[in-house]
């Protein structure tokens, strides 16, 4: 019995993971936090996951106990339901990339631009020039796109405020900051 207990504050005491659903593109971790106030997180606490097309998916958040968890989805609750919490587990939370606000996704790049025209595109910033470059399919034709990264956020933050809705090749870029 005496083991049973020990177990169970170890348990209730470490680390305990969740995914929040229902956000959207212009959810930032920052409101996440402010909306659970009193769950003692922070933005490091929060993880976005995208799906293939870079759109949000959903956001996994590190509580600091299994209590600050149930006190997550009692606020949810008393504040709307307009998002939903789940359980997750550590590997979920491993398996996510963060961004960190240091990553630009370029979107709308023509199909015929080279690397060096992407390159061009973002002179003047501070970027790793190993960029990816990639399609995804889009109706009637196929949209390429950039996940761009930069030693900092307020790079990518600049970046995003000086390239956003300029042109490449005569194509209109549409630049986000990625969380």
């Amino acid at each position: 019995m005496g083991l049973c207990l020990i177990f169970l504050s170890l348990l209730l005491s470490g680390l305990f993971y969740g995914r929040l659903l229902g956000i959207n593109t212009y959810t930032t971790k920052s409101d996440v936090v402010n909306m659970l106030e009193g769950c003692n997180l922070s933005v490091g606490d929060i993880k976005v996951e995208y799906n293939r097309a870079y759109a949000p998916a959903s956001m996994l958040v590190q509580f600091p106990s299994k209590s600050e968890y149930d006190a997550a989805i009692r606020t949810l609750g008393r504040k709307g339901r307009l998002f939903k919490v789940e359980t997750a587990d550590r590997a979920q939370w491993d398996s996510v990339v963060p961004f960190d606000g240091k990553a630009v996704l370029l979107q709308g790049i023509p199909r015929n631009a080279l690397p060096d025209d992407v390159e061009r595109f973002l002179s003047g910033c501070q970027y790793d020039s190993s960029f990816q470059l990639f399609a995804r399919q889009a109706f009637p034709e196929p949209i390429r796109m950039a996940v761009v990264r930069f030693p900092s956020s307020t790079l990518a933050t600049h970046a995003f405020i000086t390239k956003n809705r300029g042109f490449c090749l005569n194509n209109q870029i549409s630049v986000r900051v990625l969380q």
